[in-house]
C-alpha cells in the first residue's frame, strides 16, 4: 500500500500546515472509524455521573488526549496507525481551541504529513461537557 500526499503548490514552511489537502492511496483496506471523544469506548448505559464527571475531568488538554487514545486502540485493532491515517472530521464545541489541537495533531503524526483534515464548529456533542470528538478514515 502507498499513502502519498498531494499539495497544489508547495507549501512553505511559515504555513506550518495542520493537515495537507489530499492523500491518494493505491491499495489496501479502508476503514471508517466512528466518532470518539473522551467517553470511553466501552461503558455502561445509562452512564454512571461519578464515572462522567471523571471522563470530562481536565478541560480540553485531557479530552483531546483521552480522544486520541480511544481512537488509537481502534486503529490497533485493526492493524493500523497513525501512519494509516488518511482523513479526519474534527468537532469542537470552541473553535478558539483549533491552535491547541494543531500542537496536539502534530505530535501524532508529524508536521511534515498530518492527513486531510475537516474542522467543524457544534454548538454540543453527546455530552453536554464533552469539547472534541474525532472521526477518521484509515487505510491498510
Amino acid at each position: 500500500m502507498k499513502i502519498s500526499p498531494i499539495h497544489p503548490m508547495e507549501p512553505k514552511p511559515e504555513h506550518n500546515m495542520p493537515f495537507v489537502p489530499a492523500f491518494a492511496v493505491e491499495g489496501g483496506k479502508t476503514l471508517y472509524l466512528a466518532g470518539c471523544g473522551p467517553i470511553p469506548l466501552y461503558h455502561k448505559h445509562p452512564h454512571d455521573p461519578a464515572e462522567e464527571a471523571a471522563w470530562m475531568a481536565g478541560g480540553f488538554p485531557r479530552q483531546i488526549e483521552r480522544t486520541m487514545a480511544n481512537l488509537k486502540l481502534v486503529l490497533e485493532a485493526a492493524g493500523a496507525s497513525w501512519n494509516n491515517v488518511v482523513k479526519m472530521t474534527v468537532y469542537l464545541t470552541d473553535m478558539s481551541r483549533q491552535n491547541e489541537l494543531n500542537k496536539v495533531i502534530h505530535q501524532y503524526f508529524g508536521k511534515e504529513n498530518p492527513p486531510p483534515r475537516t474542522l467543524i464548529g457544534v454548538a454540543c456533542l453527546s455530552h453536554e461537557d464533552m469539547l472534541i470528538e474525532i472521526d477518521v478514515t484509515a487505510v491498510v
